[in-house]
């Protein structure tokens, strides 16, 4: 009789211990997120591209998500000092990022501790193309015309990039590579710095993105003669793409949000739900059309393939031109 008795209230106390199991798990899996303000991490500083494309972004992320989202400058080193922080960030879903193609290139060109491994995808959401721009006055009217000239006069033609490792001086010798052309590069602190110099006439050309030189592109004061686009640009549709010349060649700066890598795949899912929203408001793509940003977006599973391509592009590029990490 002990013995059936102890049985039954074994029974009994593992039958509990079994309900309180799945209660919990159940639990769990009906967890809401987020139910708290979540941080957003911009790794450059206030009021330049990346950092008023995110801004553009927030009152719609934080509509989509129900919460908070709160945005913190970390510039500095390249834009690895907020990537580590997003990296070094718990991976609960309540800290991401806003990443750039520095998320790939800095592992080759500084020693940072950066690797686009380090972090979880969760969108892309467009992009600007690396663009060949001249003078108004520039003899040039298109891209043909302007590699064709490069090609006679070998060594010749001074290409104004925004420094040295930087993504326009690789886009630069990507672009030597796919043309068979020769640069001289000659790199300054940032596209900013270049313009000046090749409306002086110190340059033939810079490579720069539209974001950067739409005000002077619209006031006429610079020809875009090419990009390095998937396609033909609405902002420039005079420009021609490599492509078109029978040349493979994509070199863009992106906008995209990732998180440190382990985010739970339910929360990832919800974040991109939301960027996805929030990037479809009109107001967000008026202020893309505004500045030049050309919306494309991938979803986690595209982004973390797209990743993994280019981060063997630019290594090869990177080892090409010989730039050694700093």
């Amino acid at each position: 009789m002990k013995n059936n008795a102890k049985k039954f209230w074994m029974a009994i106390l593992m039958a509990a211990l079994g309900w309180g199991t799945m209660v919990g798990s159940l639990a769990f899996a009906q967890e809401k997120f987020p139910t708290k303000q979540l941080t957003f991490i911009i790794s450059w500083s206030a009021g330049g591209g990346q950092d008023l494309t995110a801004r553009a972004l927030q009152p719609h992320l934080e509509k989509a998500l129900g919460q908070p989202v709160i945005i913190i400058n970390k510039p500095g080193g390249g834009a690895s000092i907020g990537f580590n922080e997003i990296a070094n960030s718990a991976a609960d879903g309540y800290t991401f990022g806003q990443v750039s193609p520095s998320i790939n290139i800095l592992k080759y060109t500084m020693r940072a501790g950066i690797d686009y491994v380090k972090f979880e995808p969760i969108m892309f959401g467009g992009y600007s193309p690396s663009t060949i721009l001249v003078r108004k006055e520039a003899p040039w009217n298109s891209l043909k015309e302007f590699l064709d000239h490069a090609r006679a006069n070998p060594g010749k033609v001074r290409m104004g990039n925004s420094g040295y490792g930087a993504i326009f001086h690789i886009s630069a010798i990507g672009m030597e590579q796919v043309a068979g052309v020769k640069f001289i590069h000659v790199p300054y602190k940032g596209t900013a710095p270049s313009i000046p110099a090749l409306l002086g006439g110190h340059i033939e050309a810079i490579v720069a993105g539209i974001t950067d030189t739409f005000h002077l592109i619209k006031g006429g004061k610079l020809k875009a003669l090419g990009v390095a686009a998937p396609e033909r640009s609405k902002f420039v549709p005079e420009a021609q793409t490599f492509k078109e010349l029978g040349m493979d060649a994509e070199f863009i700066t992106f906008y995209a949000w990732v998180g440190p890598k382990g985010i739970p795949q339910e929360r990832v899912t919800i974040l991109y739900q939301a960027f996805r929203k929030a990037i479809e408001s009109k107001e967000f793509r008026d202020y893309c059309d505004s500045q030049g940003v050309t919306i494309s977006t991938k979803d986690p599973e595209e982004f973390a393939k797209y990743l993994a391509q280019e981060d063997k592009k630019w290594n090869e590029l990177i080892t090409i031109g010989g730039i050694k990490p700093e």
